[in-house]
């Protein structure tokens, strides 16, 4: 799992980091699931708290428990989130009838693929 962090500053240890789960990358399998279901019945030890207190509480427990691995998103090269933000808040919006009709049309990445050396 990659997590977004509240702090630009890292911290020596990765999980001594604050995660702040609002923007998170998890690739799909048995032990993420696993992950997922424990953060979130663990929401009740910890009411009334938000996910990503209950995630900054559980995150060891997830590590040594489950073998989850959690490493910080280098937000550096997130240049272009704001976009497929938007592009997810239009599609969102749309009506199911839409939706379907939808072609999709995304923001093209511009500084990330600038940092890749593509024009």
């Amino acid at each position: 799992m990659s997590c977004s962090l509240d702090n630009s500053k890292m911290a020596p240890v990765p999980l001594d980091n604050i995660v702040n789960t609002g923007f998170y990358y998890m690739k799909s399998t048995a032990r993420s699931i696993k992950a997922i279901k424990y953060w979130q019945e663990a929401r009740t030890r910890f009411p009334p708290s938000i996910d990503q207190v209950v995630f900054n509480n559980i995150k060891h427990e997830l590590v040594s428990e489950l073998g989850a691995r959690i490493l910080p998103l280098k937000t550096e090269f997130v240049h272009d989130l704001k976009n497929i933000a938007a592009d997810w808040k239009n599609y969102t919006s749309l009506t199911p009838e839409k939706r379907k009709k939808w072609s999709v049309r995304l923001t093209a990445p511009s500084r990330c693929r600038k940092s890749m050396g593509a024009a």
